[in-house]
């Protein structure tokens, strides 16, 4: 039986994000830290915090507010790269929530799913 992935570590989202994160739990990063990236006209505002199973993120263009999430139960954290891609993958301890990815190159897009 193979071992679910590694999660990935804090540098493993420094440089998928491709900035240093903002501290926002003093127990450390595992309880929450943010991170504050631009793709041109887009930003995304990424709040990651593993042990506390929560995962939210804004996507502005501009001065728009394009979407915002917020989520619970996020157990599964996953940084997945393909020569044209990279996402960052989280999965729930929900039976209705399957997974959201938040990719940010080439461009961003985002992937929420679930199912009956």
């Amino acid at each position: 039986m193979d071992s679910p992935p590694a999660r990935p570590e804090l540098l493993d989202y420094v440089v998928f994000f491709e900035t240093e994160p903002d501290w926002v739990h003093p127990e450390g990063w595992y309880y929450g830290v943010r991170f504050e990236t631009t793709r041109g006209q887009d930003r995304v505002i990424a709040t990651l915090a593993p042990d506390e199973a929560e995962f939210s993120f804004e996507w502005w263009q501009g001065d728009v507010r394009r979407m915002r999430v917020q989520s619970v139960l996020a157990v599964d954290w996953r940084i997945e790269t393909t020569p044209t891609r990279e996402l960052l993958r989280v999965g729930y301890n929900d039976l209705q929530v399957k997974f959201c990815e938040l990719q940010l190159r080439p461009h961003v897009s985002i992937d929420w799913a679930m199912t009956w």
